[in-house]
């Protein structure tokens, strides 16, 4: 189900040359800044499915499919409730920040969009405050455009195959070519390699039996979620590419 119709373009994603880009301290200052947004959209799109998925309005009512609410329940138990290398609570965007702190990549423009978003300003409001990149703006109003809108189906496509699938693959390519020693980014290193153990062993078999479920037989419904799937997929090369870009220009402005 659904590999060989996205194998060219997951292959695409796998070989981005962004992998190969990060070899210093300020390269990597670039990525963090910009992915960081990914990894606070991501929750909006697990946060749609656990409503379509499970009952969180009163009074509650069963769910029913309950094999799949305890799937989406789990990947949201350990995206917004997980553990730090101290084993304190945290999410994982509280994970990413304090990496991005631990190694002195700037989130000033992340925090200034968080607290205009805090303060009831619109998400284009936020974004033209915290003077985010065009390509990253983007990148999440697609996400955040198919959490209200899209179908049950739509939206687990693009979280299977935009996030769950092949974060771990681009993770261990990432962790596998950048120059930065470990010990320089070890909060960094941590939330990879977090992110590599649940997506490949829990949360992508999770999201894609989710998926499985929804589609069933439904020829339409497969349609639909392929149609996003590719969608979600070809959204973080351009993100990857914005990037690329921005190191490209700072290595040649220093």
């Amino acid at each position: 189900m659904f590999a060989d119709e996205l194998k060219e373009l997951q292959t695409e994603l796998i070989a981005h040359p962004i992998y190969n880009a990060i070899e210093t301290m300020d390269e990597l200052h670039e990525f963090m800044q910009i992915h960081v947004f990914a990894v606070w959209d991501f929750m909006s799109l697990a946060k749609c499915l656990q409503n379509f998925l499970t009952c969180v309005r009163i009074p509650w009512i069963p769910p029913q499919d309950e094999a799949s609410a305890r799937l989406i329940n789990d990947i949201v138990l350990n995206e917004e409730s997980d553990v730090d290398r101290d084993s304190s609570p945290a999410s994982h965007l509280t994970l990413y920040l304090k990496g991005m702190r631990e190694v002195g990549a700037p989130t000033r423009m992340f925090d200034t969009f968080l607290c205009h978003l805090k303060l009831g300003d619109g998400i284009e409001e936020s974004f033209g405050a915290a003077r985010v990149p065009r390509y990253a703006r983007e990148f999440v109003h697609s996400n955040l455009r198919l959490a209200q809108q899209g179908s049950r189906e739509e939206v687990a496509g693009n979280f299977l195959f935009g996030r769950e699938d092949s974060i771990p693959k681009m993770f261990r390519t990432l962790l596998a070519t950048w120059g930065i020693p470990a010990e320089e980014a070890p909060g960094m290193v941590y939330y990879l390699e977090r992110h590599i153990e649940l997506d490949g062993e829990q949360h992508g078999p999770a999201a894609m039996n989710i998926l499985k479920r929804m589609v069933g037989d439904d020829h339409d419904c497969y349609t639909r979620a392929l149609a996003s799937a590719r969608q979600a997929i070809r959204a973080r090369i351009r993100l990857w590419d914005g990037v690329l870009s921005d190191i490209r220009s700072a290595v040649v402005r220093g």
